[in-house]
């Protein structure tokens, strides 16, 4: 790719003799917000800390503008680095949190004040450059923190579980901010995260990772509405995913006969696909939970255990209730082999 900023070729990472990331192939294009995505060790955080210089690999290669670092120490790399533990310096404000790189650089003091005072203001902290962090909420020191590596112009910019520390509220305002600034700015980031709703709100393009391999790569878009595989679909919110054999969807607990014939591996359904209170099935409502604008079910049935959702102004079934459910066809989706 002529535009890429970052290329890893046949990476492989390993610690001791356990390989984490067998073979991965990426490219991440000047500019671009992406984010690697997947559970707990899916190799994600391993591959951020090769790109990042904190872990040799095997083998394999990693290419920064077009330059082999593969081997180069993590100062000379031109990587910024934003933890998901912020690692600011308790003792300093935040004016001397954001200025210590530039300090290490031995640059001028007028030539830092106004890259801090720029950075700063760029995070909307310039109000606080006298704080200490402990004076600051959790989402300041986020941002003091990505003030701190923005001013030391970093080719790439990776963060690791950026907003895993923040209430859902402060979640939410970091997701603007982040982009803002990288929008602003125009550096390239790359995030790390298992959550998939803050890649599908923050990012470009999502590398979903499972065992350390690419399961599946695009625009958010793509991979919430087209899963390739049956891994993909799950993460992305197919609770439903069952077998199809003939005119059988088979589940843990056994089969159900349905009336269509699909030439598909599985087929799966959203909650929200599911009908329940009128259908050609029964089965019994073992949970139900209050989810704001919409009511979610657990229903016991013949193929196990089915999640299905409905608007909260429509009936509420209780727990204990057999009630009529469908999988429509039209609302299903086809995962091939």
């Amino acid at each position: 790719m002529s535009n890429s900023i970052l290329s890893l070729k046949k990476l492989n990472l390993a610690y001791n003799k356990t390989v984490v990331v067998p073979d991965l192939d990426l490219d991440v294009r000047e500019g671009e917000l992406i984010a690697l995505l997947g559970p707990s060790g899916c190799g994600k955080t391993t591959t951020m800390r090769a790109i990042a210089g904190l872990m040799a690999p095997h083998s394999g290669t990693i290419h920064i503008d077009g330059k082999d670092v593969t081997r180069m120490p993590a100062n000379k790399r031109g990587i910024g680095l934003v933890f998901q533990s912020y690692a600011l310096f308790p003792h300093l404000n935040a004016f001397e949190n954001v200025a210590f790189g530039l300090r290490l650089k031995k640059l001028a003091e007028t030539e830092i004040k106004s890259k801090v005072e720029h950075g700063l203001q760029t995070v909307g902290l310039a109000h606080l450059a006298t704080r200490k962090p402990a004076e600051m909420s959790g989402g300041q020191q986020q941002r003091l923190s990505l003030a701190r590596s923005l001013v030391m112009e970093p080719k790439i910019l990776l963060l690791d579980e950026p907003l895993s520390n923040l209430d859902a509220r402060l979640r939410l305002d970091m997701r603007t901010e982040l982009q803002r600034v990288q929008r602003e700015t125009g550096v390239t980031m790359v995030f790390v995260t298992h959550d998939q709703s803050e890649a599908l709100a923050l990012a470009d393009r999502i590398v979903l990772m499972k065992d350390g391999l690419i399961e599946q790569i695009g625009t958010p878009s793509e991979l919430y509405n087209r899963p390739r595989t049956k891994f993909a679909a799950d993460f992305f919110g197919f609770e439903n995913i069952f077998k199809i054999s003939g005119n059988a969807l088979v589940g843990d607990a056994g089969s159900l006969q349905v009336s269509y014939q699909v030439d598909a591996e599985y087929l799966a359904w959203r909650p929200s696909a599911v009908t329940v209170g009128n259908g050609s099935y029964n089965g019994k409502i073992v949970g139900v939970a209050f989810a704001g604008e919409h009511i979610e079910y657990v229903l016991e049935t013949l193929l196990g255990q089915i999640t299905a959702s409905s608007p909260a102004a429509e009936r509420k079934f209780k727990v204990g209730e057999t009630i009529k459910f469908d999988l429509p066809l039209a609302s299903g989706f086809a995962l091939y082999p």
